[in-house]
Formats: C-alpha cells, sequence, structure tokens
C-alpha cells in the first residue's frame, strides 16, 4: 500500500472512530466494510464525512476523548479530499476489499479506545 493511501485510510479510520464513539452507531463501518465496488465506498465515505462536518460544525461532543482526534484531523481533513482520488482509481476489487476493510478494522478498534473508560478495567 503506496503512502497516499496509508495517510487515507489512517484518516478515515479516524473519522469513522469519531462517529462511532460520539454516536454509538456502526453503520459507515458496516456499510464501508462491505462495499462492492469502488462507487459505493466513496458513496458511503461521502455520507461518513457530511456528518462528521456536521457533527464538527455542532461544537459539543458528549464524548471528551473525540475532541483530540478531531482536533487532530481537522487539519488533514485537505489531504483526505486529495487522496480520495487515490481511492477513486482503484480498479481491482481485491485491493479495494483489503483497503475498505483496513479502515473498517482500525476505525473499530480506536472507537474503542475513545470509548474505553478511564478508570480501572471492569473485573480487576
Amino acid at each position: 500500500m503506496n503512502q497516499n493511501v496509508s495517510h487515507l485510510v489512517n484518516n478515515l479510520s479516524k473519522i469513522l472512530a469519531v462517529l462511532v464513539a460520539e454516536g454509538g452507531g456502526y453503520t459507515y463501518v458496516d456499510k464501508l466494510s462491505y462495499a462492492p465496488s469502488i462507487d459505493l465506498a466513496l458513496f458511503y465515505i461521502r455520507e461518513a464525512l457530511r456528518d462528521f462536518h456536521s457533527l464538527i460544525r455542532r461544537g459539543t461532543f458528549e464524548n471528551p476523548k473525540v475532541i483530540s482526534v478531531i482536533n487532530e484531523l481537522k487539519d488533514k481533513l485537505g489531504y483526505v479530499a486529495n487522496d480520495l482520488n487515490k481511492l477513486a482509481s482503484i480498479v481491482d476489487r481485491r485491493e479495494l476489499r483489503t483497503i475498505t476493510s483496513l479502515i473498517s478494522s482500525k476505525a473499530l478498534a480506536l472507537a474503542a479506545n475513545l470509548t474505553s473508560s478511564s478508570g480501572s478495567k471492569k473485573g480487576e
């Protein structure tokens, strides 16, 4: 995976993680991970970016852990826009599945970290 796609994977996974951690929904992660074509993958990413933008404009967050991730992402959204062109150029379905699965998996791992309590773990 080239550097541009790597940036895209990291940034999109953070965006999806914020949406999961703040809204509690897995819709975008699930849709993207099962996208059978680049057209649908880009459509789902567009929907997620639209809701992420709406979340930023709202300015209030239920989960305080997402604030630092959002602040980090604000500076990188221009890169995401440019890197989406790289994603759009993918013609191999296997490569598309690899990238969308990686984005979704990383998003779930990051969301778990964002939603975990900062206190002691249960059972300890």
